[in-house]
C-alpha cells in the first residue's frame, strides 16, 4: 500500500504545482497588459499629453459638408493628460503639420491662436472650424494633420498618439466606426443606404463614436433608426451604387 499512498501524494503536488503555475502565468499576462500602456510612454517628470483614438486603431475624423449642408461648422477633438491636473490655466502646445496638410487655412478651415487645460481638468476640447470655402472638396478629401508638441510644462505622452488628422469633403464618406457599432444596427454600408438613413433620420450619424454616448436617447435612437430603415428596405426593392440589391438584415 505504500506505493499507492506515494502515488497519490505525488500526484497532488504536480497539481498543486500545476496550478501555482496557472496562476503566475495569469499574474503575468495581467501585468503586461497593464503595463503595455505605461511602456509606450515617453519617460517624464512633467504632465503629458495625447490624443486619444477616435476610433480603435484610427487617428483620423473625416467630415462631409454634403452629409450635414453646412456652409460653416465646428469639431471639436480631445487631448488628454497625463498626469497631475494644473494648479492654473495652462496651454498646450499644437501645431499645423504642413507637409501633411492638404486644406488650405482661411479657406476650409480655422483655428484659436492656443489652447489651454482649465484648472484641475485632465482633458481639453480643442475647437477646429471648418469652412465650405472652395471647390477642391466635390471630388476630394482635403486634410488638416495636427501634431501635439512639448513645451516648458507639458510633454507629449505618446509618441503614437501625438497626430490626429481631420479630413473634410464634399462627398458622402462611411462612417469611421461603422464596422465597429453601425454594422448591429444597420447591416453592411452602401452609400444609397446611407442616404436613406440621412433621409430617414434627418442628420447625419455623429462625427465620432464617442459623440454616440451624448447623442439624444444614445444606443436606444439608433436601434430604433436602423429598424425603420431595415423595414423600408424589406417593402422596397432597390439596389446599392454596384447594382446589387440592397438585403434585408437582422436589426440589432
Amino acid at each position: 500500500s505504500t506505493p499507492i499512498k506515494s502515488s497519490a501524494a505525488s500526484d497532488v503536488y504536480k497539481r498543486q504545482a500545476m496550478i501555482r503555475n496557472i496562476i503566475l502565468i495569469y499574474i503575468f499576462t495581467i501585468h503586461c497588459i497593464g503595463c503595455h500602456e505605461n511602456d509606450r510612454l515617453i519617460y517624464t517628470t512633467k504632465p503629458s499629453v495625447f490624443f486619444p483614438d477616435y476610433v480603435t486603431g484610427k487617428d483620423s475624423v473625416t467630415y462631409s459638408f454634403r452629409m450635414t449642408k453646412e456652409d460653416r461648422d465646428t469639431i471639436y477633438l480631445t487631448a488628454k493628460l497625463v498626469g497631475k491636473s494644473f494648479e492654473t490655466r495652462t496651454p498646450i502646445g499644437l501645431k499645423i503639420d504642413k507637409d501633411q496638410t492638404t486644406a488650405q487655412e482661411g479657406i476650409y478651415y480655422e483655428m484659436e491662436d492656443s489652447y489651454w487645460f482649465e484648472l484641475g481638468k485632465g482633458e481639453i476640447k480643442i475647437p477646429i472650424y471648418l469652412i465650405q470655402g472652395g471647390t477642391d472638396i466635390d471630388d476630394d478629401i482635403l486634410t488638416i494633420a495636427l501634431q501635439l508638441i512639448p513645451t516648458e510644462d507639458i510633454d507629449v505622452a505618446y509618441e503614437d498618439k501625438s497626430r490626429v488628422y481631420v479630413r473634410i469633403t464634399n462627398k458622402l464618406v462611411k462612417p469611421s466606426y461603422w464596422e465597429d457599432l453601425l454594422i448591429i444596427y444597420f447591416g453592411e454600408y452602401s452609400q444609397v443606404k446611407h442616404e436613406k438613413c440621412i433621409e430617414v433620420m434627418g442628420h447625419d450619424f455623429p462625427l465620432t463614436m464617442a459623440e454616440i454616448a451624448t447623442f439624444p436617447g444614445s444606443y436606444s435612437y439608433f436601434m430604433t433608426q436602423g429598424r425603420t430603415v431595415c423595414y423600408y428596405y424589406a417593402t422596397h426593392n432597390e439596389v446599392d451604387e454596384n447594382g446589387k440589391k440592397i438585403e434585408v438584415w437582422d436589426p440589432f
